[in-house]
């Protein structure tokens, strides 16, 4: 609306000869901007047009000159659309994203709970190893699609909003926009009815719980039962249901510290976040536990695990020592803290790992094609060649010209997101649902190289 103002308002003197009755310029400017903040809120990008379709409504009440020559009008038109249409180039830049549709046909409920560990205690925050764990856990499952309307992508976004922004490299309200970024999850829908594979995921350090919503809707969407926890002081940041606010701890992984040291804290890290994974799998087997009636649906008879990075590391150091876990996929895995007596581990558990460009051949990359080919079951060696970390989560929606701004790589958002809702689902409906090794082994991805390491 804003930018057909503007146009009109250029056009109008090219197309009568001369300007509108005073007044009319001023009204549907004024309209326009208040229509847009009531309907739509303030967003950042739009500042420019806001500037030029005020400016042009006060030039109209101020403007003495009605009439206007040829040869004013012309140029008006063509330097005034050009104006205009530099000033909608935010809002193409950094569109309101829009979240892909879940690749399964089923409706996604979801909820979020916080869970303690009273005999963890918690080793990060402002009492270390005084008080017991607590972190915030949100599930997506299969369901009626009653409840409440669709939240938005990431329930805490007024925390996360600003520090996923400075995260980026941007000011705080670098990703205002997205508030308007609406998930396909229903809050509080009917789960439907019968049991469903569990499979959870584990996010990077300085990541949270819905970085990676569009693989978590997708898996539900497709029958499966995924729980997602925010691991606490390891997140960016975490609200739990009580109101505390858990803020990223910088003694997780200090900026600067001895090899020593940062191998202990390393090693800390994926311990407590494999521990927390471990949490989650009690708290579901407990009757009356903490996710009341929804747990009557997790089938924790087949459960899987995934994650990025940090995350790929606690999910893979959970299927290696849990006999409950049953497949375990890692985006970018790191697994040099994992103890060399649980990397030795003999185990037939199938795995997939995908790596991005920059992390291929690195010493990291090195001990986790150790752990692929040692392992008797089924593993899958992927590699996506111009892949970026953040491509492995939600990020390649954010906007178009991404690879520019720092985002993500350089592959298309919908041929990244593609390619990794293929493997994830593809991987899980194999470990879990015995579907068989097709759907993984043919590769219609020139960007993908694969090995299947039996």
């Amino acid at each position: 609306m804003l930018a057909l103002v503007g146009a009109a308002a250029v056009i109008w003197p090219t197309a009568f000869g001369s300007r509108s009755r005073r007044g009319i310029v001023f009204a549907a400017s004024t309209l326009a901007v208040s229509a847009q903040l009531i309907l739509e809120g303030f967003r950042w990008q739009l500042i420019p047009l806001y500037l030029v379709v005020i400016a042009m409504g006060v030039g109209d009440l101020v403007s003495m000159e009605r009439e206007l020559p040829w040869w004013r009008r012309v140029s008006r038109t063509a330097l005034g659309l050009i104006g205009v249409g530099m000033m909608t180039a935010p809002l193409v830049a950094l569109p309101v994203p829009v979240l892909p549709l879940p690749s399964g046909e089923l409706a996604v409920g979801s909820a979020t709970f916080s869970l303690v560990f009273p005999d963890r205690l918690d080793p990060y925050g402002p009492q270390p190893d005084v008080v017991p764990r607590r972190i915030a856990v949100q599930v997506w499952y299969p369901a009626e699609g009653d409840g409440d309307l669709p939240s938005i992508w990431t329930e805490d976004f007024d925390l996360i909003g600003p520090r996923l922004s400075r995260r980026l490299g941007y000011p705080g309200f670098f990703l205002a926009h997205t508030r308007h970024t609406l998930s396909h999850a229903r809050p509080g829908s009917t789960p439907l009815p019968g049991t469903f594979p569990v499979i959870l995921y584990s996010h990077e350090h300085g990541d949270f719980r819905s970085v990676a919503i569009n693989q978590a809707e997708a898996l539900a969407s497709r029958g499966y039962f995924v729980v997602a926890p925010d691991h606490a002081y390891v997140a960016l940041v975490s609200r739990l249901d009580d109101g505390t606010i858990l803020e990223l701890d910088p003694e997780v992984i200090p900026a600067t510290a001895d090899e020593e040291t940062m191998a202990i804290r390393a090693r800390l890290l994926l311990e407590t976040m494999t521990g927390d994974l471990t949490g989650i799998l009690d708290a579901l087997a407990e009757p009356d536990g903490p996710f009341g009636e929804l747990a009557s649906h997790a089938d924790l008879g087949a459960v899987g695990a995934y994650g990025r990075g940090a995350g790929g590391g606690a999910a893979l150091w959970l299927c290696l020592t849990d006999p409950r876990c049953q497949g375990a996929l890692g985006f970018n895995p790191w697994v040099e803290p994992i103890p060399d007596r649980v990397v030795a581990t003999e185990t037939t558990l199938p795995m997939l790992f995908m790596r991005s460009s920059e992390v291929q051949g690195t010493d990291n990359d090195g001990r986790l094609r150790g752990i692929a080919e040692r392992n008797q079951g089924s593993a899958f060696w992927l590699g996506v060649a111009g892949a970026e970390p953040n491509d492995f989560v939600v990020a390649p929606v954010f906007s178009p010209i991404g690879e520019r701004l720092g985002i993500n790589g350089p592959i298309p958002a919908d041929r990244i997101l593609s390619i990794v809702d293929r493997y994830l689902a593809g991987f899980f409906d194999h470990s879990l649902l015995g579907s068989g090794t097709a759907a993984l082994e043919r590769n219609p991805f020139p960007e993908v190289s694969l090995e299947v390491l039996d």
